[in-house]
């Protein structure tokens, strides 16, 4: 059992005399009242009164709500929440002449806030400002943010509001005037720094104060270094452990003072190190040996942030890897039985090539896959939830209250199943909870009078739920890992306080921007001045230096982007070498793959031969493309066209290069439609064949255009219809040049079978010269090569395959090269009249037709055997198949290779 973080022993006779005790914040005065509990709990007390142990912000309740319940006149107001006050700020700033030159206003609300708190924290005003600074700018920040304050104070006014400032000033005169009772003593513990109104508030209260320190322990002090910070996080991971360890009862504080920051990162290496399971997706969550003072923002949670992301369905338009993320969550619907639907959709939805994707096109999709699938229509399937979703969206439109907001919410959430079929666990079902106070805090808007429109009341939701922290409710940890201040007054067996180095420790000065520097400094206002920084670091080191029987300072030699040093505060402290301090660097993660591996008991399953393929009971998938896969590495045409392996294109701004090739294509095929043969396009005059050109490109575009949406925009397809024109012109002055012929096909689609194999070919054209000879021709956009059709494995083998399968003699295949850079033909073959860029082979067409063939005929036979080596033809073909890296583990070749020869030598 973990024992108490707090010596309860100085405040006992403080106790004992029913006197009032004041903590500086909630958490210190948990550990009083637990360790008072165990203090006579150790006697064999049983039933004991609560002492009067209060935070500072607990204790201003109490007399607040006392003053309220005795109708003390000036008490007849409410406080403003801090969530109305920065809304009201916000408002006001927004309406400001400053808003068009504002990326966000919500910082700036924030600095304002702040600024306004300073000042009646510090028992000021407006005149001081002034004062502070006489000759103000109308563009300073200083005279921008009273012109905003006055009109924060005269919307305070009028909706019945006072600050919590002010209700301090109307405490003070209540226990001056007497309507409060004067406490005979106060005992403050846990404060280093106390503002002006709260220390004359404390001094009105009471007869006497003071302030107890706990007892001064005779500490072991040490000081060491690590290269970065990663290291140092480790260091103090590792050396928890071992303290643990050596003393399982021991009670260790890890202090970082900017964990705010680096909680992730503090948090990853610390579940490293004590807990090798906990990263396993099928692991239950359970309590870790530390607890941080830290929570994580409520909003960041898997499923607040599926809540938030659900609420925001009705915007017109999702970014595509957001819509298919949230189509993986659990958290509405049933996820496991929609899981094929689910996966069939985000599927779609990636091959649509789009950057956003619309409500209506998620919807569209949707009903299509339904239909395909054959699932079967119900109130609870995920067609359905989208359809009423859209019914319900009208109610979306205009500005409305935060009540009427949390209605629909509510009901939103409800048509889409939320939080979905599967049981939460623990810190889920904590986490809902967390989630009906953000809803209740967002009903408080409601007193500022303002009204929202359905993307500011989310934004509002987002942010109060990104300001609400979660802790997970745990039982005492044996490692507390704490900020800067929420170590004061803690006490440890054992402390290691780091990120001390001179850039972090003292802070860097940080002064409200709106607030004259000089005014803030004078006053030691929070962040004023280095030397502020400075009185306020030694004293949070000095109370770390008593905090534990050993206490051990560190700092990193560097952070990514500089060299750092010691700060000065600790640098008089012995230096001790890391490794005096941590005798194992063996993290339980290192300790549990070790053992992993000692326990291998490999076995070798021999995967390079699928089984065969049955045309009957499974379909042929591929055309050509079979033969091309099959010839550029085994597994990839396994994987591709047997498993389903298919690779979806990442989106591109505008027309990706694969829909540019579909767009010459589809334009060419419209104007040997037109003209049919040579002749025609010879007899056209300028005049005319431009005309032609223009129609067939911007008619190829408009249907590319239309089919993308609002993602290609009207300039951008002109441009892209210019282009298309241009190549075009350039390739009909080729087409002119060339020997008579006549188009027989376009766009031809056939379907055959060889070797076995039903296969479905698409032809581009065929043209027929005036000797009677046959051309086929594959268009290319970009740099095609002869020698693609040589060898036993063919990288481009449609033309081959097709030149073999006709039912008409092929005299010659050509590509048809159309870029930018070259406009030529490129083929092989044997004609009775020249043609450019056609040539015989190395060998006759009979046998060259007989060799592709065979080639071809070998390739399928491989196919349908079950080929599946991981054999890459060449580097190029690796390259554009990482995506089945994860299948065929060609990254692991050489290490499998390499274990193989061990295990030969050792037999």
């Amino acid at each position: 059992m973990v024992d108490t973080y707090f010596d309860i022993t100085p405040y006992l006779s403080a106790i004992a005399r029913d006197q009032l005790i004041i903590t500086a914040n909630n958490r210190l005065r948990n550990h009083m009242l637990r360790a008072y509990g165990q203090w006579q709990a150790s006697n064999s007390t049983q039933v004991w009164p609560t002492p009067r142990i209060y935070s500072l912000s607990q204790w201003l309740g109490s007399q607040w709500e006392l003053l309220q319940r005795r109708a003390y006149g000036p008490a007849a107001q409410r406080i403003i929440s801090n969530l109305q006050r920065q809304t009201l700020w916000e408002k006001i700033i927004g309406e400001s002449s400053l808003a068009q030159a504002l990326l966000q206003a919500e910082p700036l609300a924030q600095a304002a806030d702040s600024a306004l708190r300073n000042l009646e924290l510090w028992q000021l005003n407006e005149e001081d400002v002034r004062s502070a600074e006489p000759i103000l700018n109308p563009h300073s920040n200083s005279y921008c943010w009273l012109t905003w304050l006055g009109d924060f104070r005269a919307r305070l006014s009028k909706l019945g509001f006072i600050t919590q400032e002010m209700a301090n000033q109307i405490l003070i005169a209540a226990f001056k005037q007497g309507e409060l009772q004067q406490e005979a003593m106060i005992c403050l513990t846990g404060f280093d720094d106390i503002p002006p109104q709260y220390q004359d508030l404390i001094n009105s209260a009471c007869h006497e104060l003071t302030s107890i320190k706990p007892l001064n322990n005779a500490s072991q002090l040490q000081r060491t270094e690590l290269n970065t910070t990663e290291q140092e996080m480790r260091a103090a991971a590792l050396w928890s452990k071992q303290q643990l360890e050596q003393n399982p009862a021991a009670m260790i504080g890890i202090i970082v003072p900017n964990l705010g920051q680096c909680r992730d990162q503090v948090e990853r290496i610390f579940v490293e190190v004590f807990e090798p399971l906990a990263a396993l997706p099928d692991q239950p969550r359970y309590t870790l040996p530390f607890n941080f003072s830290a929570g994580t923002p409520l909003a960041t949670t898997p499923i607040i942030a599926a809540t938030l992301d659900l609420l925001e369905l009705q915007k017109s338009s999702w970014d595509l890897e957001s819509i298919c993320n949230l189509l993986l969550s659990p958290f509405f619907g049933d996820a496991d039985q929609e899981l094929v639907l689910r996966a069939h959709l985000i599927q779609t939805l990636r091959k649509l090539g789009k950057f956003t994707i619309s409500l209506s096109d998620l919807r569209y999709h949707c009903q299509k896959l339904t239909s395909k699938l054959a699932i079967p229509e119900s109130d609870s399937n995920l067609i359905t939830r989208l359809v009423q979703l859209e019914n319900y969206r009208r109610q979306s439109f205009g500005f409305h209250s935060a009540e009427y907001w949390c209605d629909f919410f509510q009901q939103h959430l409800q048509l889409l199943g939320w939080p979905g079929a599967r049981r939460l666990d623990s810190q889920e079902y904590q986490q809902l909870t967390l989630w009906n106070q953000v809803l209740d805090n967002f009903l408080q808007l409601d007193g500022t009078g303002i009204n929202f429109s359905y993307s500011n009341a989310i934004q509002q939701l987002r942010s109060i739920a990104g300001k609400t922290p979660f802790q997970a409710q745990t039982p005492n940890s044996p490692i507390q890992i704490l900020g800067a201040l929420e170590g004061a007054g803690l006490q440890f067996s054992d402390c290691w306080v780091m990120g001390l180095h001179h850039r972090q420790w003292p802070p860097v000065p940080a002064p409200n921007p709106l607030l004259p520097s000089s005014l803030q400094r004078t006053k030691k206002m929070p962040h004023a001045s280095a030397e502020r920084e400075l009185e306020f670091a030694r004293a949070l080191t000095a109370h770390y230096q008593q905090c534990a029987a050993q206490v051990i300072f560190s700092s990193a030699h560097s952070d990514d982007d500089s060299e750092l040093s010691p700060s000065a505060l600790i640098r008089h402290l012995p230096l001790t070498p890391p490794a005096q301090l941590i005798h194992s660097h063996a993290t339980a993660s290192a300790e549990n793959y070790s053992l992993l591996a000692q326990s291998k008991a490999w076995e070798l399953v021999d995967c390079t031969n699928a089984p065969a393929l049955d045309i009957t009971q499974e379909p042929v998938r591929g055309g050509a493309n079979l033969f091309k896969e099959q010839a550029a590495c085994p597994f990839n045409a396994f994987a591709r066209l047997r498993l389903g392996a298919a690779r979806i294109e990442e989106p591109v701004a505008g027309f990706s290069a694969i829909e540019r090739g579909n767009l010459l294509h589809e334009a060419l095929a419209t104007i040997w439609r037109e003209l049919n043969n040579h002749a025609a396009l010879v007899a056209l005059d300028e005049t005319s064949l431009t005309t032609l050109i223009n129609n067939a490109a911007q008619q190829a575009v408009d249907a590319l255009k239309q089919k993308r949406g609002t993602s290609v925009g009207t300039y951008y397809a002109q441009l892209e219809q210019e282009r298309l024109s241009a190549l075009l012109a350039d390739w009909l002055a080729q087409e002119k040049i060339r020997p008579a012929f006549t188009v027989i096909a376009i766009e031809e689609e056939v379907q055959i079978t060889f070797a076995g194999l039903p296969l479905k070919l698409r032809i581009d054209r065929i043209d027929k010269l005036t000797t009677g000879e046959l051309i086929l021709i594959d268009y290319k956009t970009g740099q095609p090569k002869a020698a693609s059709w040589q060898g036993e494995r063919l990288d481009e083998p449609q033309l081959p395959l097709y030149a073999v399968t006709a039912s008409s003699e092929i005299a010659a295949i050509a590509f048809a090269q159309i870029n930018a850079k070259a406009m030529q033909w490129i083929g092989t073959g044997e004609l009775h009249v020249a043609h450019d860029g056609i040539f015989p082979g190395k060998q006759s067409w009979d046998e060259q037709l007989h060799e592709w063939q065979n080639n071809l005929q070998q390739l399928a036979q491989d196919f349908i055997q079950g080929d599946a080596r991981v054999d890459m033809k060449n580097p190029t073909t690796a390259q554009y198949a990482e995506d089945l890296l994860p299948l065929n583990r060609l990254l692991e070749a050489d290490a499998l290779a390499a274990y193989m020869q061990r295990q030969q030598g050792a037999v």
